[in-house]
């Protein structure tokens, strides 16, 4: 037991700590008579700067005073002022004030005579001096004043200031004497300082001299002795063992100590070995021990792969890795029978796929009966290649059987002159028999896996969507079919959706959420037995109605949740409403026109009518008995296009000729101008031209029934990439922007009141519709609301053989734009295909004033006028108005009359060229070319045209 040494007298602490107590001692009074030393000189030196400051500032007032007085006096003199003689005698008080504090200081012989005239000066000047001079400045005796002056006292005066003045360079040289006494203070204290330091660096270098003389050395001494023990040598400690400190005993007990181990070292040098020797012993336990553990780490990892994998191919590396690194086969191959999946070791691929292929059935009979063998093998002297003698190879066969028997998996491996042991067999069998069990629990889920994918498969195939809600509300399952109906995208992944969670998405898609939730709730609860329906939509562009029914699912007795089918009832619902529009629509569409043709009947049979009211009536009856068959026709066309009864009857045809005829078709319209507009190059389709009119007349009869209040309406061809595309605009009463998308669906009409008065079977735009998309184009609405609307459909170009080609030329971005001005329909269309075979774009009008307002903001290249146009404005009248126009004036003008050419108007109006009908269209064309030909020409652009067409 450690017993602590005893205090000694002369101990090495007891030492150190004297000499660092008298050291301390010693600086503190060092730096205690320092400080008390600065200390006192400063405060001597700062008296008398503040001495020698204090009477120069005195003297300084003194003089000011003084000063004060005598400029005062003459103040009083010179202007009997009653004030300059109150500030006089101010003066003399603070004077007699100056000269007590100035007496105040130690003053040395020459101020004390100072002082003592001053004092003398004072006295006589205000009781002598400045009593008679006040009475001669009252009675004016400026002469007696003068003397009374010039008597001494301007002497005093100048004394005073001259000493005044040497007084304050005295001052100043005596504040520099003080300020270099500073100086040379603070030098003496630095250097006294730097004493002061300097000795306590010898102290501590006295202590430190001790420390090494009484504990380095001797500390140093032993390390040497101990070195020589260790090397087998014996020093003797000498002085260091009589000393009575604390390293003395040291010495002494080290001393002992090295007598002891010299005594002892031929025993510790035995148990030494024999320690050694045990060591071995459990350097070998511990490797065995480490390799135990190292294969129970093994175990271990296996155990937890059979235990909780459900990866066949991981199981079969995992099993196959543990066993080549417990057993070291040679080569060894791992596969399961069904699947033929398998992982080796020292095989090529080629080698183990023929192994798995071509397996023995004797072989795989005899693993079900005996789970394993060894098959021993010589290897000869032919084929044992760098072996230099014949040895065996030993081929174990180890089987996985199921429950039944039947083999699962096969182990084959193989060890080169190195025999399996009973006991690994053994351990080889047991753990077979473990893999077994993970093998079957593999197959079991995945048959579990493919039934429930075979039932997720089916559910996602049914057309209704499926909810599956368990009793505290999470949805369990759904399908494809609800997660499309009701636009929920998140897969579930096996993942529980919260009651909230899935509420919230109705709510947020419904018009009904209340509702719709009230019924989920009290469907999911416990005691809901019956089967419930709801119905509820979706709120989108398109509106989407849901049906939706509840029946509560059991398991025994047991709830275990609640199934909702939802079912799209869309078309249904949208059946029932086109069946409601329909018989609404029918009821009012039908009764209208045969109230007004029975009720006119009724008077024609009853009453005697005058011919002209007879005819009149008839005239009635007839158009109402059209409207019907209209109507009729619209339903038996709608009929026969959606049951696919209608019959096309594709031929080639122009479009621009159609769009001429069914233009002259409503030319006698008296509230509304249709015209055409043909910017199109290209016009051959391929279509039936009894539906194309049909698709027009609609279009047009639409703009103009909803244009109450008259206006054009504008048909205009153009080439879009491949197809020709057709417009028709009016200026009525548009379309709200929320209802264009609907206004193809059967029987829809736009509820306002100004739609109503106008009426309608709402089948004009369906058929529309049918008709283009029949003939392979799009059709479109483009509107708003009081600005008109615009009908645009797109038809597909027939790519005939064509004989003439298209300008080149390169001109402004609205291309060659020429206007033709011509009420014969027919002649503007063979004009306007002349032109158009030649890369001219041509607007067609028939209306004098449309022409001129279209000239004013289109890019033209010629307008083609026809004189005869009608009673509001002659021909000439429009040449003469394009020509006094600035806008217009420099477009070629040219004539296309029936009339004698009037040299007179063509010379006023510069008519670009006559032409009197009949005449060739090529003409016209070459005038054109030649006019733009001539116009491009300055601007260096070359125009490339066919030459038979020039």
């Amino acid at each position: 037991m450690y017993k602590p040494f005893p205090l000694l007298k002369n101990n090495i602490r007891n030492q150190f700590f004297k000499m660092l107590f008298t050291l301390i001692l010693i600086f503190i009074g060092m730096v205690i008579i320092f400080f008390l030393y600065v200390k006192s000189s400063n405060e001597r030196l700062t008296n008398e700067r503040e001495e020698v400051s204090a009477k120069a500032q005195i003297v300084s007032d003194l003089a000011e005073s003084y000063n004060g007085i005598f400029f005062r006096a003459r103040g009083y003199y010179a202007f009997q002022d009653e004030q300059e003689l109150d500030l006089l005698y101010e003066n003399l008080e603070k004077f007699e004030l100056l000269l007590d504090e100035f007496a105040q200081f130690p003053l040395t012989k020459e101020e004390k005579v100072i002082y003592a005239e001053l004092m003398e000066f004072h006295q006589e000047y205000k009781e002598v001096i400045l009593p008679k001079a006040i009475s001669y400045v009252e009675v004016s005796d400026y002469k007696s004043l003068r003397e009374l002056s010039s008597g001494g006292t301007n002497d005093l005066v100048n004394k005073f200031v001259a000493y005044t003045k040497e007084y304050n360079k005295q001052t100043e040289n005596d504040l520099k004497q003080l300020f270099s006494k500073i100086l040379e203070q603070a030098q003496q204290i630095t250097l006294l300082s730097l004493l002061l330091g300097g000795l306590v660096l010898l102290f501590v270098g006295m202590i430190m001299r001790r420390v090494l003389l009484n504990l380095i050395q001797p500390i140093e001494q032993l390390t040497v002795a101990t070195n020589a023990i260790a090397s087998g040598r014996f020093i003797d400690l000498g002085n260091l063992v009589q000393k009575e400190d604390e390293l003395g005993i040291l010495a002494n007990s080290f001393y002992k100590m090295t007598l002891s181990i010299q005594e002892k070292e031929e025993v510790l040098t035995t148990q030494n070995e024999e320690l050694m020797a045990q060591q071995d012993e459990l350097q070998g336990n511990q490797d065995q021990l480490q390799h135990s553990l190292d294969q129970l780490q093994k175990f271990n990892q296996l155990n937890h792969v059979l235990t909780f994998t459900l990866d066949k191919q991981k199981l079969l590396a995992d099993l196959h890795k543990y066993l080549n690194d417990i057993y070291a086969f040679d080569t060894s191959i791992l596969y399961l029978v069904e699947g033929q999946l398998y992982v080796s070791k020292g095989l090529t691929k080629q080698s183990a796929d023929l192994l798995v292929e071509n397996f023995n059935e004797d072989k795989q009979v005899r693993l079900e009966q005996e789970k394993s063998f060894v098959i021993t093998r010589e290897v000869t002297l032919t084929s044992q290649d760098i072996a230099q003698q014949s040895y065996f190879s030993y081929d174990l066969y180890s089987s996985v059987l199921n429950s039944e028997g039947r083999l699962v998996a096969v182990m084959m491996a193989t060890r080169e002159g190195h025999k399996y042991s009973t006991q690994e067999i053994e351990e080889i069998n047991g753990l077979m028999n473990r893999v077994s069990i993970a093998f079957e629990r593999i197959l079991m889920y995945e048959e579990v896996e493919r039934s429930r994918q075979l039932n997720q498969n089916i559910i996602d195939t049914v057309n209704e969507g499926i909810q599956f809600v368990s009793p505290t509300g999470d949805v369990v399952l759904i399908n494809e079919a609800l997660s499309r109906i009701i636009r929920y995208h998140h897969k579930m992944d096996n993942q529980h959706v919260a009651q909230w969670k899935w509420l919230k998405h109705f709510e947020a898609i419904t018009d009904q959420p209340e509702e719709l939730t009230f019924f989920f709730k009290n469907a999911v609860v416990e005691d809901f037995e019956d089967t419930r329906t709801i119905r509820y939509s979706i709120l989108e562009n398109t509106p989407v109605f849901v049906e939706v029914y509840a029946t509560s699912v059991y398991e025994g007795q047991e709830k275990i949740g609640t199934m909702f089918v939802h079912r799209d009832i869309t078309r249904e619902y949208e059946v029932d409403q086109m069946k409601s529009e329909l018989v609404s629509t029918v009821s009012h569409e039908l009764r209208t026109p045969l109230s007004s043709v029975l009720g006119f009947t009724e008077l024609l049979l009853t009453k005697e009518l005058k011919p002209e009211r007879q005819k009149k009536y008839i005239e009635t009856i007839h158009k109402e008995a059209i409207r019907l068959t209209n109507l009729i026709n619209d339903f038996l066309d709608l009929q026969r296009m959606e049951s696919g009864r209608q019959q096309y009857k594709m031929e080639q045809l122009c479009i621009d000729e159609l769009a001429i005829d069914i233009v002259n078709r409503f030319r006698h319209e008296e509230h509304h101008r249709v015209h055409l507009v043909d910017k199109a190059k290209t016009v051959n389709i391929m279509g039936d031209q009894e539906r194309l009119v049909q698709l027009l007349i609609n279009l047009i009869g639409n703009a103009i029934k909803f244009s109450p209040n008259g206006g054009d309406v504008v048909i205009t061809l153009e080439n879009v990439p491949n197809r020709v595309q057709i417009s028709v605009k009016d200026q009525g009463i548009g379309i709200p922007q929320n209802e264009i998308s609907k206004l193809f669906q059967k029987f829809k009409r736009i509820d306002n009141s100004a739609r109503r008065k106008i009426g309608g079977t709402g089948l004009g735009l369906a058929i529309c519709k049918e008709i283009v998309t029949q003939h392979g184009g799009d059709i479109w609405i483009e509107s708003e609301e009081g600005q008109g609307t615009t009908v645009y459909f797109t038809l597909p170009v027939h790519h005939a053989s064509q004989t003439l080609e298209e300008m080149n030329v390169a001109i402004d971005e609205a291309g060659l734009n020429v206007m033709i001005v011509e009420d014969d329909l027919s002649l503007a269309l063979l004009l306007s295909e002349e032109l158009k075979s030649n890369g001219f774009t041509v607007i067609y009008h028939d209306n004098p004033k449309r022409a001129f307002e279209e000239a004013l903001h289109t890019p033209l290249v010629g307008i083609v006028i026809d004189l005869m146009l009608g009673d509001d404005i002659k021909g000439w009248d429009l040449v003469q108005l394009l020509k006094e126009t600035a806008q217009t004036s420099t477009i070629p003008i040219i004539i296309s009359s029936a009339l004698d050419e009037s040299k007179e108007y063509v010379e006023k109006f510069k008519v670009e060229k006559y032409f009197t009908k009949p005449y060739h269209p090529e003409e016209l064309s070459k005038i054109l070319i030649a006019s733009v030909s001539a116009r491009l020409s300055n601007e260096n652009i070359v125009i490339n045209h066919h030459p038979s067409n020039v």
